[in-house]
């Protein structure tokens, strides 16, 4: 009963190790293009201009209306 036991475990084992190592971080990266990474980067890159531009515009209206509550005073 014990023999049919630890077979079967070391069966299980064996089996979630081979998935593991067929279908697992190693084969992801194997499925991922440098022409995805390089698209997705560009797009990053797009956003993070979008969010700078939007910032100094805020920076540029908090400016102004820094000015304009000086000069009311």
């Amino acid at each position: 009963m014990r023999k049919i036991l630890a077979g079967t475990v070391l069966f299980i084992a064996g089996t979630i190790c081979g998935l593991v190592l067929t279908y697992g971080p190693l084969h992801a990266q194997g499925v991922v293009s440098e022409g995805d990474i390089a698209a997705k980067l560009d797009e990053i890159s797009k956003s993070q201009t979008e969010v700078v531009a939007a910032i100094n515009s805020m920076k540029e209206d908090i400016q102004i209306i820094k000015i304009r509550v000086t000069q009311s005073q």
